[in-house]
């Protein structure tokens, strides 16, 4: 499964976006980091920063390993 992946720089700016009643929040992979799902890109509710969410590198899915 591909997820989009940012840097700290794009975390920084981007987690935490709030519109209407939606929220953009990355969450750690099992490599640690930040991503989020692919869908973001078609959610309306993030259309202002749609360029932004554009420039993130999209990459393969690292599951979290549970202890």
């Amino acid at each position: 499964m591909k997820v989009l992946h940012a840097n700290e720089e794009q975390y920084k700016n981007l987690n935490g976006y709030r519109n209407d009643c939606s929220a953009l929040e990355f969450v750690k992979d099992g490599n640690g980091q930040w991503i989020v799902n692919l869908e973001v890109l078609k959610d309306p509710n993030f259309i202002e920063i749609h360029d932004q969410l554009n420039e993130l590198e999209e990459i393969e899915y690292v599951p979290v390993l549970e202890e």
